[in-house]
């Protein structure tokens, strides 16, 4: 399909894009210029043809007029950003099952697969244990949902999903269907939502303010943890000024703790997952409540 695109200056209209083994491709023309793909499903597919229509469908004016309403343009600047995502992917069982362990599956982003994470911290924790699951840096809730593996005999599902559609600009109510898709299929009997991280970002490439888009995704997130009955968790509350920054000291890119913090961090999932696995319903928090979708641990 890609040998049929019509290449306009620096401009690739590519007609239905949609498998694996096109993006390449794509990815590579973008990096020279500007591509546009009709139904292109892939890292930039949230950024709209309205700069496409701005830019009146070719730099040098060629081929205007031929970018159809609904197109998906990807720019140069925000696939590179994308591709150059750190690839940390984590999946499958860390650390050894000790007795009595709640276990859990975790659903996560570069939060939770990152070197010194939480997670990887939890290995060694004998209160707990990860059976598996899926997180990868740099992703969406639609991109982790679409690769979760089933995670059967969980108590729990740990979901920390939702800061990088604020920073990709998806829609809350994409997020929040992805979220429950994700959440029905694996079917744990308990849900732990942990909220999104501050942010010392206050715009991103695709024009977002991380810092009040994150607060924004915490509210829709908790409204529908509320309305499902699940928990809900900020660890990042200690680390997370009034006005929604890293406290100083707490990070070392403005997006992500810092080791140290992430010590603490898992200190306070572990102890919600298990006041999350050993609640005697859904929506049972830590604090003893039977108030659906509160806080599952203070900081």
């Amino acid at each position: 399909m890609l040998g049929a695109a019509a290449v306009l200056g620096a401009v690739v209209v590519v007609p239905g894009v949609a498998t694996a083994a096109e993006r390449p491709a794509v990815v590579a023309a973008a990096r020279v210029g500007t591509v546009v793909a009709d139904g292109l499903r892939g890292e930039g597919d949230v950024v709209r043809a309205a700069a496409a229509a701005r830019h009146g469908g070719a730099p040098d004016g060629r081929g205007a007029g031929v970018v159809p309403a609904g197109t998906v343009q990807i720019d140069a600047e925000r696939t590179w950003e994308l591709d150059h995502t750190p690839n940390q992917v984590l999946t499958g069982p860390l650390g050894t099952a000790a007795p009595g362990a709640v276990t859990f599956a975790y659903a996560g982003d570069s939060v939770t697969a990152r070197p010194g994470s939480w997670l990887r911290d939890l290995a060694s924790d004998p209160a707990v244990h990860a059976l598996g699951g899926y997180a990868h840096s740099g992703y969406r809730a639609d991109q982790v949902d679409a690769l979760m593996p089933a995670v059967p005999g969980a108590d729990v599902l740990v979901v920390e999903l939702g800061t990088n559609d604020v920073n990709q600009a998806v829609p809350a109510t994409q997020t929040i269907a992805a979220v429950n898709a994700l959440v029905t299929r694996e079917g744990a009997p308990h849900v732990l939502v942990v909220d999104t991280p501050p942010s010392d970002h206050t715009t991103s490439l695709w024009g977002v303010d991380r810092r009040t888009g994150n607060a924004a995704m915490n509210r829709d997130l908790a409204t529908d943890a509320r309305q499902h009955g699940w928990m809900v968790i900020d660890p990042f509350a200690a680390d997370r000024t009034a006005d929604g920054a890293y406290a100083p000291g707490t990070t070392l890119d403005g997006i992500h703790p810092t080791t140290a913090a992430n010590v603490a961090i898992a200190r306070r999932l572990a102890s919600a997952i298990v006041a999350t696995g050993h609640a005697t319903s859904t929506g049972t928090s830590a604090a003893g409540t039977t108030t659906s979708g509160t806080t599952a641990a203070g900081a």
